[in-house]
């Protein structure tokens, strides 16, 4: 990565320090069963990183909540749906804000590898060029 200004550097090494000390941090945790490390977005601010979800704010009197589905299931404390073979390796969405898309694509591959063994890799892309609901690459729902 190289940035345009020395100033612009020690500011962007800066934030990865502060990240790296929230890292260390959380894996001394011993109670975690995972660890966490640094990805292409550990020099980037909090404001860039929530722009690049285009998450959006819903008035919450606006929300359905008859849509609720509340589960009264016992779950297992930990699973590793990984070992179980019913989860792909993580995907990058790049510069779109299209995680709403990602989250209904794994959904439904999980589903699809849980009822018949056989785990796709289906396209959010479709997904975004498809819909005209939730803003493409400007968030969703």
């Amino acid at each position: 990565m190289s940035y345009g200004t020395l100033s612009e550097y020690e500011y962007r090494f800066l934030l990865f320090r502060e990240r790296e000390a929230i890292l260390n941090e959380i894996n001394a945790d011993s109670e975690n069963s995972f660890t966490v490390g640094h990805n292409k977005f550990s020099t980037w601010t909090d404001f860039e990183y929530k722009k690049l979800l285009g998450y959006k704010n819903v008035n919450k009197s606006e929300a359905d909540e008859s849509k609720t589905v509340w589960l009264e299931e016992t779950f297992a404390d930990d699973v590793d749906w990984r070992a179980k073979g019913v989860v792909n390796p993580v995907k990058d969405q790049g510069q779109c804000g299209s995680c709403w898309a990602f989250g209904a694509v794994s959904t439904v591959e999980s589903h699809h590898a849980m009822k018949t063994q056989t785990l796709l890799s289906l396209s959010e892309q479709q997904v975004v060029d498809c819909d005209t609901e939730m803003d493409g690459c400007n968030g969703g729902l």
